[in-house]
């Protein structure tokens, strides 16, 4: 049986971080408030991407909270192409499951403007400090080239999504379905 103090530190929990009152008229207010740029995070379904859009929001954070949230969430790296296919005028950054040059690879040709990686980084600096953050950055950079050359791609702009078919599978998803088509 669960003890009380378990139960009414979950629910403290989701009384502090989960907001369930939250709705789009309230990205409208925010927006309506600030001239800062907003990025929306945890956007897995094109009809979210659209409805961001129509908020006012100036790009979208393509995110499954690293499979922290909810570990069964679609990957993003997934979803990706569907929500850019839905807002293709909007800045996409992709984040949750980047790991290596060929994942960043994956993400912009699949229709991302950028990815976000955090546990790389953190996983080097406990294991070599800063030389450590420096060899990762170095060894990922070196690994995104020789994907874009294998690819044939001479320049960033010439990853496109005829590019995507060459590294579809790999270790940001198992997936190759559209799960909305």
């Amino acid at each position: 049986m669960t003890s009380g103090k378990a139960i009414a530190a979950v629910r403290q929990f989701i009384a502090t971080y989960s907001r369930p009152d939250l709705s789009w008229d309230d990205l409208a207010w925010l927006r309506e408030r600030t001239r800062l740029p907003i990025l929306l995070k945890g956007v897995l379904a094109p009809d979210d991407a659209r409805r961001a859009e129509a908020a006012g929001m100036d790009g979208l954070i393509v995110s499954n909270h690293g499979g922290r949230q909810v570990d069964g969430a679609i990957a993003s790296l997934d979803a990706l192409p569907a929500i850019a296919a839905a807002v293709p005028d909007m800045p996409l950054i992709l984040d949750s499951g980047v790991r290596t040059g060929a994942d960043i690879f994956k993400a912009l040709a699949l229709g991302a403007t950028a990815v976000g990686i955090g546990r790389p980084y953190a996983w080097a600096l406990a294991l070599g400090g800063r030389a450590g953050v420096a060899e990762w950055i170095d060894n990922t950079a070196a690994e995104f080239e020789l994907t874009m050359a294998l690819a044939g791609c001479r320049d960033i702009a010439d990853i496109t999504d005829g590019t995507a078919r060459l590294t579809r599978r790999g270790p940001v998803s198992a997936s190759t379905a559209d799960p909305y088509a």
